[in-house]
């Protein structure tokens, strides 16, 4: 039996884009942040049970997502998503610093990219970057 881990899976538009906005965040990330994103959710993964300072669960009004949280090049990264059936689901990636995200609409984003999952008008991806 091999090593427990966590599944991530990451959102894509929908239409005929069906792109891996995941993806497209991380690829944006210098070298130094995909490496640290990298070997954070690696660790993440390994670990059954998330808890703060690494997840916060819940966000304030945003009902049902939390969000994966690591620092790397001076700046709070950021993955807002949620769990179903043991399997995280990531919406948005953003960075943080003092109560303001990085994109701005970031919370807007991944409560409709969650409810496009919900209603299945989105698709998921598996987490392989």
């Amino acid at each position: 039996m091999g090593a427990w881990q966590t599944p991530i899976r990451c959102y894509c538009s929908p239409g005929g884009g069906n792109r891996n906005k995941i993806a497209d965040w991380y690829a944006d990330l210098s070298k130094p942040e995909r490496a640290d994103a990298d070997a954070f959710l690696s660790n993440m993964r390994k670990m059954k049970d998330w808890q703060m300072p690494h997840y916060r669960p819940h966000l304030k009004g945003l009902k049902g997502i939390g969000e994966l949280r690591w620092f790397s090049q001076d700046k709070q990264h950021r993955l807002l998503g949620f769990f179903r059936e043991g399997v995280w689901y990531a919406l948005v990636g953003c960075t943080h610093k003092q109560k303001i995200y990085d994109p701005p609409d970031a919370f807007r984003t991944a409560k409709k990219n969650k409810e496009q999952i919900e209603t299945r008008e989105a698709t998921t991806t598996e987490y392989d970057l």
